[in-house]
């Protein structure tokens, strides 16, 4: 296993010994670092595990204007496509915008199967929020993060962007509508989590993915009480383990 720990804000890559790998991609407005827990807890068995950096993440909220969904998509691929030469069988996963993201590479021949934590097709009040940023983006430019109270006390120390391009949030919407698109086209085993309390995805998120991939096989793991980003429960390493060596 790599020992370097110092991954804030780039790429990292474990190395495994399965001949297996799992490729993860971050959320919106983090960086690769969020996915080490679950990686090195991967790694520990077995898996080589590689997290990229997608482009306008890891350095400052400037950096996403301008940047659309398939530019993510693209570096994606490009991750993928390299990823190739280090190992034939590969698992896609990633959290929330991750997710979706994951979602689209199941086509690909290396990929075996497919694991989203909190990805979203549908946001909380999809409609509404999408017309809450058109209006936010005829007067600003950038939008402040906010937190409720409750998911304060759940987030911990994230190294995420704390304001964002209203832009860059309508391309994650446009992203979470492309991905709704493409899911009958998902035939690989496909494990979909999400938290019981996200406070941005909506609950029908998960049963919409389940209901529209034309997988075998395909579960749904609720994780009770969490934030939306819940990739530091141990509960949730385990459970991804467990699918990892029933379906593949």
């Amino acid at each position: 296993m790599n020992k370097q720990e110092n991954h804030q804000g780039k790429s990292f890559f474990l190395k495994g010994a399965n001949g297996t790998g799992v490729l993860l991609f971050h959320g919106w407005t983090s960086p690769p670092d969020e996915l080490l827990p679950l990686a090195k807890y991967l790694n520990s068995l077995g898996y080589t595990v590689s997290a990229p950096l997608l482009r306008g993440h890891g350095t400052r909220p400037e950096d996403l204007e301008c940047v659309h969904w398939k530019d993510w998509l693209k570096d994606a691929r490009r991750a993928l496509q390299e990823f190739e030469k280090i190992t034939p069988k590969i698992i896609v996963g990633g959290i929330s915008m991750g997710g979706d993201i994951a979602m689209h590479l199941a086509e690909e021949n290396s990929v075996a199967g497919v694991i989203v934590l909190g990805a979203a097709v549908k946001y909380k009040v999809h409609f509404l929020a999408g017309l809450a940023l058109f209006f936010m983006g005829l007067t600003k430019k950038y939008r402040k993060k906010y937190y409720p109270p409750w998911v304060r006390k759940k987030i911990g120390n994230r190294k995420v962007y704390m304001y964002y391009p209203i832009e860059s949030a309508k391309e994650v919407m446009r992203l979470a509508i492309a991905t709704r698109e493409i899911l009958s086209r998902i035939t690989k085993p496909i494990l979909i989590m999400q938290s019981t309390t996200d406070h941005m995805v909506s609950r029908k998120s998960p049963q919409m993915i389940f209901d529209g991939v034309s997988a075998e096989i395909k579960e749904i793991y609720w994780v009770e009480n969490a934030y939306h980003v819940f990739v530091e429960d141990e509960k949730v390493w385990k459970k991804i383990g467990e699918f990892i060596l029933r379906a593949f």
